[in-house]
C-alpha cells in the first residue's frame, strides 16, 4: 500500500483526495485558536487597589460622620470591589497552575 491508500485498504481517486484535502484544510482552520485578546495585565490589580482604598475611605468617613450619602456610596462601591477581587484571585489561580491542597 502507498500513501494514497487508507488504513482499511480503500483507494481514493484523485478527485476524492483533493476533496478530502480541502475538507481537512477547512477543519484545520476551524480549530485554530482565536487571536489573543489584549489583556489588562496591570489594570486589574490597580483597579482592585483603587476600589479597596475608596471603599475603606468611604466606610470610615461615612461611619464617622454618619452621612447617609457616603454610606450609600460605600454600599455601591463595596460589591464592585469584592467582584474585582474575585476576578483577580481567579486570574492568579489560573496562572499559578492547578490547586494542590497544603494539608
Amino acid at each position: 500500500m502507498d500513501e494514497r491508500d487508507r488504513a482499511d485498504g480503500v483507494r481514493l481517486t484523485a478527485r476524492e483526495r483533493v476533496a478530502l484535502a480541502e475538507i481537512e484544510e477547512g477543519l484545520r482552520q476551524d480549530h485554530e485558536p482565536p487571536p489573543p485578546r489584549p489583556s489588562g495585565g496591570r489594570r486589574l490589580p490597580l483597579t482592585v487597589a483603587l476600589l479597596l482604598v475608596c471603599s475603606v475611605t468611604l466606610a470610615v468617613v461615612g461611619i464617622r460622620t454618619s452621612t447617609a450619602a457616603l454610606l450609600w456610596c460605600f454600599a455601591v462601591v463595596w460589591p464592585l470591589t469584592v467582584l474585582q477581587l474575585v476576578r483577580l484571585l481567579g486570574r492568579w489561580i489560573r496562572t499559578t497552575g492547578p490547586f494542590t491542597p497544603w494539608f
